[in-house]
């Protein structure tokens, strides 16, 4: 299915899904309506989100389709970071869901997190996303949430992890800067890469959020906030090298693609080579 696709990009390893109706930055160079193989790359990025989180005991069995898919209500709505194998397989994924400038705070993931639903911190984290939320309409940056981030277990412990973090970030500096919040995982150091990229905890009444246990994937997580361009500026080079690679990446849209023009892509910042980070295993 996508064999198309094998030229020297696919050798980098990376396809983009854009997702029903998406304004496309002009950056990227490589767009193309492709129904069918949007539909079957989906499939399998959710067949490989579900193996991983059904064997990590973050959902269960019955959380799947017939097919082993981990179908997620926002999948058609966000844009889909792959990481791709020589043979065209999906070995690792983050999703990106963008909001609109008209976004209230119920609609966002995280209202529906465990932190939210707490007595303790409930309503002084509604309180700080709506801040976050006209602060983003008042800047012109667009409030997005990664997340649906799954990696094959043979990558583990390499520098994949960090590629796919790394490439999200890119992502978000590509189409012109963006504010996120990400539920992150504790268990193989999810939480703590993000940290070191630049992400940090959400301020809630002057304190930094906790970590908390979220019983609907049986794990502790911590609620980060990043801005896409004030990131850490040791991974700066990174950066710059994974914002190349994404431009020249293939996109695949469903639908005759719109574009938008995206002001200041040329005027981030570049430094070195990235630092040495240990990924947990």
């Amino acid at each position: 299915m996508i064999s198309e696709y094998s030229d020297k990009y696919i050798d980098r390893g990376f396809l983009m899904l854009a997702p029903d109706g998406a304004a496309i930055p002009r950056a990227f160079r490589r767009v193309r309506d492709d129904e069918d193989q949007h539909f079957h790359l989906l499939g399998q990025m959710q067949r490989l989100r579900g193996k991983i989180y059904l064997q990590d005991g973050a959902i269960s069995e019955s959380q799947l389709d017939s097919q082993g898919r981990h179908r997620d209500d926002d999948d058609p709505q966000s844009w889909h970071l792959l990481r791709m194998r020589p043979d065209g397989s999906v070995s690792g994924c983050a999703r990106i869901l963008v909001h609109s400038e008209s976004v209230a705070y119920p609609q966002l993931r995280v209202a529906s997190s465990a932190l939210a639903k707490c007595k303790t911190w409930g309503r002084s984290l509604q309180s700080s996303m709506e801040t976050e939320i006209r602060r983003a309409r008042q800047s012109g940056k667009a409030l997005v949430e990664p997340g649906g981030w799954a990696l094959a277990e043979d990558l583990r412990g390499s520098t994949e992890a960090l590629s796919i973090v790394v490439g999200a970030l890119a992502w978000a500096q590509l189409v012109g800067g963006c504010v996120g919040f990400m539920t992150a995982t504790v268990r193989h150091g999810s939480s703590s890469i993000l940290r070191r990229l630049g992400g940090s905890p959400v301020n809630l009444d002057g304190r930094p959020a906790p970590a908390y246990f979220d019983p609907a994937y049986g794990c502790d997580m911590e609620l980060l906030r990043f801005d896409s361009n004030a990131l850490n500026p040791r991974f700066g080079g990174a950066l710059e090298n994974m914002r190349q690679l994404l431009m020249g990446t293939p996109v695949i849209a469903t639908g005759t693609p719109a574009y938008a023009n995206v002001p200041g892509i040329t005027a981030l910042p570049a430094y070195g080579p990235m630092p040495a980070i240990r990924v947990a295993a």
